[in-house]
């Protein structure tokens, strides 16, 4: 994992969840990074960093969202 620095996937992540109405659907943690799937009228993308800091956030995401 990264260190504790800005991370602006982590950035882009909490504004697509909190102000643009994107839904996590999907969690996968690995020993080299997390990636969140979101999704949004059909739409999915998926966001992937080694951060700890979005580590700690998809850690709250998962349950948030019971993923």
């Amino acid at each position: 994992m990264a260190g504790w620095g800005d991370d602006p996937t982590l950035d882009e992540l909490r504004k697509l969840v909190a102000d643009d109405g994107w839904l996590p659907v999907k969690v996968v943690e690995t020993r080299e990074h997390d990636t969140v799937t979101i999704e949004k009228a059909g739409e999915r993308r998926e966001l992937r960093s080694d951060h700890i800091a979005f580590h700690r956030f998809v850690e709250g995401l998962k349950e948030d969202y019971r993923l």
